[in-house]
């Protein structure tokens, strides 16, 4: 390396850094190279330390000047003060040959010169300025292709990212309101679509401000939308007064978990009761008969009285009333078609059930101390029990209780339709009634949840999950499947087999629609949740994340031997700390949050990718953003959130960090595996940009023409009085009455 980039040398050398002392020849803080003036000592620039063959890169992050006088040696003169300029730098890499890797597995020695990093050592590092490749990248290790900005330090040099690993492992992108967080996601997937051998994405947006949509939509003078380029976008609206385009999910997608939570059902009386009238309503939805439902709820039954018999935290007085539970309702049973099914192959005499029960109620009484006093069931007890209920379970399944593990009928978590209005009108009244017949004050403990579903389920609000309050959402054909594609922008199933306009209408289902129009694949599918009710959006932030990923899950299995990971799916979390909290106690719960813990620890592996964006890291999950292995972080100001983000990065970066509260807007720091190396970054203007644009104040003020706002139609909407002819605005239809 030549002596005119040298610039100083190495005077102190720690297990991150290095403390240079600069030549004293240096006239000002630069130096001409054969390549130009080049700044020294210049914060986030990159200097040059060699070591044998290799070439260390070090990243400055202080200069400071020193003053030292010198006493004579017989203490009768003080000289001048001499000053001496030292700059501590952080080791970040090494260059091999032309090869430049993160990490050091060497270090300098006093006195090793130091270096300017000159135009061929920026090249090792973030590669040449103009691309002279003529290939597209490996499409299996693609390297850094992807540019997100230039250096802010070394002008004119882009700084490109590396997809599969900003993406792969997951990412966050962080920094206070207004420092461009969202500029930045909108930046990143332009770039990315705009590249000529990008064919498609997968990006699923989980927009909670409603920003992103005028980023990739313009808004025609109509007032419809059109994307912006070839490339397909789809927006989804929570907005209640778009009712043929907005978000509907349908309850019985969620599982047993997700119920348990929108409905807050307790651990004690409440959730078993849940579970089990879930698991009937889901099994007599998908029965053929009644009988088959009868069937499949006996041998749960039975199979739950052989288990508790044999549980020593178990007693019999639980058994008992359990076997009661079941006598009761078996007696209620009135099956005009008799108690033979030809479907199933079974056939059984009402009196001989009740007969069996009664032996088991006897033989559970008799060990029950006074009949006060339950005891846990001996062994004979429990033969007793297994003599008296085993033919009734040989004449159902074929084998005897306990040889087989297997429990016929559908789980509470199984993603199949029920009818909502029976649920709450049979299902949870039977289950009530049976456990009330023993003996339990089943319906006083669950009171509360009771009410609490009354009111879902009459509330307008969530109209879009539970359907009409005096009615129900239809059941097409693949509706699971097409709610799938149409959230991930994969396009209808050519001629899929999809119900027709006259059993499903328009309008009740959109997802449903746009499948059935075969409106194509997308690349961006943005799902506006502005407009939810805060006390869901935990459960349906939870229930999407959740479908991508059990859907990816089981991709990887059913799939064959390459499916796994072979539909990669980017998840952006848009203010994520809203929905992904760090819990503040042990009885700090929230169903979105196991969700996404689960997918930042688990999704890498079935192609499922967070983008973590948030202004409060300080609030979000650390095992989430732990995850993360790469960040682009703009400014953050907040003390809490800057010691709650050092505590999660690597200690080697904690030098750089100190600067984040002083970044300017458009600017980040870019760390982690998904860029060569650790970068001030000014990030690619988006164009367009999303809608998250500071207000202008004082343009109101002394704006003589300042906007009129249509406060009737904002309200109309609001209030759910508002009806859609047309797209007109209504203030313009409005000025068109007056002229007529």
């Amino acid at each position: 390396m030549t002596t005119d980039f040298e610039i100083g040398r190495v005077v102190a050398v720690d297990t991150a850094q290095v403390t240079i002392e600069l030549n004293s020849d240096l006239k000002g803080m630069s130096r001409s190279t054969y390549e130009g003036p080049h700044e020294v000592g210049r914060i986030n620039s990159y200097v040059i330390i060699p070591v044998g063959a290799r070439r260390l890169v070090a990243m400055v992050t202080r200069v400071v000047l020193v003053e030292e006088a010198e006493m004579k040696a017989d203490r009768t003169m003080v000289t001048l003060p001499a000053a001496r300029r030292l700059m501590k730098a952080t080791l970040i890499g090494t260059i091999d040959g032309d090869k430049f890797r993160q990490g050091v597995s060497l270090f300098p020695v006093l006195d090793n010169p130091v270096y300017l990093a000159g135009r061929a050592d920026l090249d090792a590092i973030f590669g040449p300025i103009e691309s002279k490749q003529t290939t597209p990248p490996n499409m299996d290790e693609p390297g850094y292709c992807i540019p997100i900005g230039e250096s802010a330090v070394v002008q004119g040099r882009p700084i490109r990212i590396d997809p599969d690993v900003f993406f792969g492992k997951h990412a966050a992108i962080l920094g206070s309101t207004g420092s461009g967080k969202s500029c930045t996601i909108a930046s990143l997937i332009q770039s990315i679509r705009k590249q000529p051998t990008v064919k498609r994405t997968t990006f699923v947006i989980l927009d909670t401000n409603g920003e992103y949509r005028s980023a990739f939509q313009r808004q025609k003078k109509d007032g419809t939308w059109e994307d912006i380029g070839s490339r397909k976008v789809l927006y989804i609206p929570s907005d209640p007064s778009k009712a043929a385009e907005r978000l509907v999910i349908p309850y019985w997608f969620m599982n047993a978990e997700d119920f348990v939570r929108i409905f807050q059902a307790s651990k004690g009386v409440q959730r078993p009761v849940l579970l089990e009238s879930l698991r009937l309503a889901r099994n007599e939805a998908g029965s053929a008969s009644p009988l088959a439902t009868l069937r499949e709820e006996l041998i749960l039954e039975l199979n739950r009285i052989w288990s508790l018999s044999g549980k020593d935290e178990k007693t019999s007085k639980d058994v008992r009333d359990l076997a009661k539970g079941l006598k009761t309702r078996i007696e209620q049973e009135d099956l005009s078609q008799g108690w033979t099914d030809a479907s199933t192959e079974f056939s059984l005499n009402k009196d001989e059930v009740a007969k069996a029960l009664d032996n088991v109620i006897k033989t559970a009484d008799n060990n029950i101390d006074n009949g006060t006093y339950p005891k846990v069931l001996p062994a004979d007890a429990r033969k007793q029990i297994r003599d008296a209920i085993d033919p009734i379970y040989q004449n159902l399944t074929g084998t005897h209780i306990g040889d087989s593990t297997n429990v016929a009928g559908r789980s509470a978590d199984a993603p199949s339709y029920f009818d909502k209005l029976k649920f709450r009108s049979r299902h949870l009244e039977q289950v009530l009634r049976r456990e009330e017949s023993g003996g339990a004050r089943a319906r006083d403990y669950t009171g509360t949840m009771l009410l609490r579903i009354d009111r879902l389920l009459a509330d307008t609000r969530f109209d879009f999950m539970f359907g009409p309050v005096d009615g129900v959402l239809p059941n097409p054909v693949h509706a699971l499947a097409s709610f799938l594609r149409d959230t991930l922008g994969i396009g209808s199933l050519q001629n899929g087999d999809l119900s027709k306009v006259e059993d499903i209408p328009t309008g009740r289902l959109p997802f449903y629609d746009r499948q059935r129009n075969n409106e194509g694949p997308v690349d961006v599918v943005i799902l506006d949740l502005s407009l939810l009710a805060a006390e869901v959006l935990e459960n349906v932030t939870a229930l999407i994340g959740r479908l991508i990923l059990e859907f990816l899950q089981r991709l990887g299995e059913y799939g064959g031997e390459e499916a796994r990971g072979s539909l990669p799916v980017i998840l952006v979390l848009e203010e994520a700390q809203n929905y992904i909290q760090q819990p503040r106690s042990a009885e700090d719960e929230s169903i979105s949050r196991v969700v996404f813990e689960r997918i930042a620890r688990e999704g890498r592996k079935y192609g499922l990718s967070l983008v973590v964006a948030s202004q409060r890291p300080s609030e979000l999950s650390k095992t989430v953003l732990s995850q993360c292995s790469s960040f682009i972080v703009h400014r953050l100001q907040n003390p809490e959130d800057l010691r709650y983000f050092k505590e999660i990065v690597p200690a080697i970066y904690g030098p750089m960090l100190d600067q984040i509260p002083a970044l300017a807007p458009q600017t980040a720091l870019v760390l982690g595996e998904c860029v060569s190396a650790p970068a001030l970054v000014k990030i690619r203007t988006a164009s367009p940009v999303p809608r998250s644009r500071d207000p202008k104040f004082y343009r109101y003020w002394v704006s003589d023409n300042p906007p009129e706002v249509d406060f009737e139609s904002i309200c109309e909407k609001w209030e759910g009085t508002h009806n859609e002819i047309d797209a007109v605005p209504s203030k313009q239809k409005r000025n068109e009455d007056n002229t007529r």
